[in-house]
C-alpha cells in the first residue's frame, strides 16, 4: 500500500470530511519531511487502535498529550514519562521545533503530533500538559484539547509565570503551596503540590561518574567547578557579566549552561559567550540536575536559574542587574527577586575579586534556617519522589478533572 493510500485510509476514520490530500508532502525533500512523515502515521495507526469521541465536530482522542515546545521540557517531564505507560500519552510539537527536540522524540520513540497536523485533522486530546500558555493563544489551547493541565516547570517571574491566564487550566502540579496560594483566584482549578520531579535523581543519588561528566565538560579535576546559568531576555545576565566570569576561567572551571531561548533566539550573546575563554559552554541539550553533581557553585540571574539550587541545597551566587525588581516579569514581590533576601548577591560594577571572595566562601553567608523555611515554602515535601507522586496523578486523571 503506498504512503498516500495509509494515510487517506488512516483519515477516513478521523474526519470524514478532511481532504488527506492536503496532508502529504509534495515531496519528502528532508529528513524532518520523512520524520514529519512518519510521526504522521504512528499517530494516525494510533488514532485507529483508540475509542475516539467527537465533540463540537473533532475527534477527541482520549489520553494525554504533553506539549514541548523548547528540548529543557523534555528534562522536566522525562522522569514521570517513565513511569507512565509508553501508550498512555503523546507529545505535541509546534510546527517548526527546534531539530535537536525532532532527534531527542525519535530517539525516546515517543509518538509525536504536530499542531498544523491536529487542526487540519479536527483533532483534539482529552487532556494536554502544558507548562504555560503556548504562543498565549487561549484559542489555540482550546483547539489542541479539552482539559487543560499545568505542570509547572519553574518558579520565577511571578508576573509572567502567575498571570490571569492561568485561569485557563483545569488541573495544575505545582511545586509546593507558594504557586497555589498565589493562584486562589482559580477558583474552578484542582490544585496538587508535587515537588520538583526533574530532580529526583539528586535525591534518589543517581550514580554519576563524576570524572567523566568533568572530562566531557573538558574541566580540571583539580579545580573548583562554577556552573553559571544565565536566563534570556531583559534580565539575562550575559551582557553585564561574561567579561568578569570570563576572567575567572584560570582559577577555576567555567560552566555556562545559556537557556535554551537564548540558544534559539539570541546568537549574538552565544557569540560572546563563544569569545570567553571558559571551560566549557553547553549549548546542546542537556540534563541541568547533572551540572549539581560537579559544581562547587552556581551562579543564576532571574526566573527560574536559581531555584533548582535551593530545591538541592547548592551553595549559590546572585547576579544582580539593575532595576530588575520593576520588570514586567518580575515585580517587587516575585520569588526569584526575593531570593535576594537570602542568597548573596553581586552587582554589574563589583571587582572580580568581590565574586572570588564569594565563591571561596570568605564572604559567602546564609542562615540556613531562614533557606529551610522558604525551602518549605516553595516545594511540596517530595524529595525524591516528586515524579512518582506527578505520574500517579496523571495515571488516575478521571478522577480528578
Amino acid at each position: 500500500m503506498t504512503i498516500k493510500n495509509v494515510l487517506s485510509k488512516s483519515f477516513v476514520c478521523l474526519a470524514p470530511d478532511l481532504d488527506s490530500e492536503s496532508l502529504i508532502p509534495a515531496r519528502l525533500s528532508s529528513r524532518k519531511d520523512a520524520m514529519r512523515l512518519t510521526a504522521l502515521l504512528r499517530w494516525s495507526d494510533e488514532c485507529g487502535t483508540l475509542k475516539p469521541h467527537t465533540i463540537m465536530s473533532r475527534l477527541v482522542i482520549p489520553k494525554l498529550a504533553f506539549l514541548f515546545h523548547i528540548p529543557d521540557v523534555y528534562y522536566h517531564y522525562r522522569p514521570v514519562l517513565d513511569l507512565l505507560p509508553q501508550d498512555s500519552f503523546d507529545i505535541v510539537l509546534p510546527d517548526d521545533p527546534p531539530p535537536v527536540l525532532l532527534e531527542m522524540m525519535e530517539a525516546r520513540e515517543y509518538r509525536y503530533a504536530y499542531i498544523s497536523d491536529l487542526l487540519a485533522a479536527k483533532t483534539m486530546y482529552k487532556y494536554l500538559i502544558s507548562d504555560h500558555l503556548f504562543l498565549n493563544d487561549y484559542k489555540l489551547m482550546q483547539d489542541l484539547a479539552t482539559r487543560h493541565i499545568r505542570f509547572f516547570s519553574e518558579l520565577g517571574y511571578d508576573r509572567l509565570q502567575l498571570g490571569n491566564y492561568n485561569r485557563l487550566y483545569d488541573l495544575m502540579l505545582c511545586f509546593g503551596r507558594y504557586q497555589e496560594q498565589r493562584l486562589n483566584f482559580c477558583s474552578r482549578t484542582r490544585f496538587f503540590q508535587v515537588g520538583w520531579p526533574r530532580f529526583d535523581g539528586w535525591f534518589q543519588h543517581l550514580e554519576v561518574d563524576r570524572e567523566k561528566l568533568l572530562d566531557d565538560l573538558n574541566c580540571d579535576r583539580y579545580r573548583p567547578v562554577v556552573v553559571w546559568l544565565p536566563t534570556f531576555g531583559d534580565l539575562c545576565s550575559i551582557d553585564a557579566y561574561a567579561e568578569t566570569i570570563g576572567k575567572l576561567a584560570d582559577r577555576y572551571n567555567i560552566i555556562v549552561k545559556p537557556h535554551d531561548f537564548t540558544l534559539l533566539e539570541e546568537p549574538e550573546r552565544i557569540q560572546a559567550l563563544r569569545k570567553l575563554k571558559i571551560q566549557s559552554l553547553i549549548s546542546e541539550p542537556f540534563d541541568e540536575m547533572l551540572l549539581y553533581f560537579i559544581a562547587d557553585c552556581v551562579l543564576a540571574d532571574y526566573g527560574g536559574t536559581s531555584f533548582g539550587s535551593l530545591y538541592c541545597d547548592q551553595r549559590l551566587i546572585l547576579l544582580d542587574l539593575p532595576n530588575a525588581f520593576e520588570h514586567e516579569f518580575t515585580g517587587m514581590g516575585s520569588s526569584d527577586v526575593v531570593m535576594r533576601n537570602h542568597y548573596p548577591s553581586v552587582d554589574p560594577g563589583d571587582n572580580p575579586d568581590v565574586l572570588i571572595r564569594l565563591i571561596e566562601g570568605e564572604t559567602y553567608q546564609v542562615d540556613n534556617t531562614r533557606l529551610n523555611r522558604l525551602r518549605d515554602r516553595l516545594f511540596a515535601p517530595y524529595y525524591g519522589r516528586a515524579a512518582q507522586e506527578a505520574a500517579n496523578i496523571l495515571a488516575a486523571i478521571d478522577q480528578f478533572i
